[in-house]
């Protein structure tokens, strides 16, 4: 089991991860969008993907605090998942943009 300093250490890191990760989502959805025309509302996708670039960033060292804890411990299994919704996004806007550029048009 990892030391209670490092209980702590990934309870902040995971608790911060939770709060810009869910920050990103409602920022995107109570957001005013700004601007006219065929722009509108891109200040809440620009919004959005800043705060899961944050959001990503975070995940990496809670991942590696994780990696702290005994193989198939369920803290372990938890400081994955961060990681693995930051790169789900990521591979997500890829086929997005991949999508729009070859396929919609």
């Amino acid at each position: 089991m990892a030391e209670p300093r490092n209980e702590q250490l990934f309870a902040l890191l995971i608790a911060i991860w939770g709060g810009v990760f869910t920050w990103s989502i409602i920022g995107f959805v109570n957001g005013e969008p700004t601007g006219d025309g065929f722009t509108r509302g891109l200040n809440r996708i620009t919004g959005l993907l800043l705060w899961q670039f944050a959001a990503a960033g975070l995940s990496l060292p809670v991942y590696f605090v994780g990696r702290g804890y005994e193989r198939g411990h369920w803290l372990r299994w938890i400081s994955r998942l961060p990681l693995v919704l930051a790169v789900t996004f990521v591979l997500a806007v890829i086929a997005l943009v991949v999508w729009a550029h070859y396929l919609a048009g």
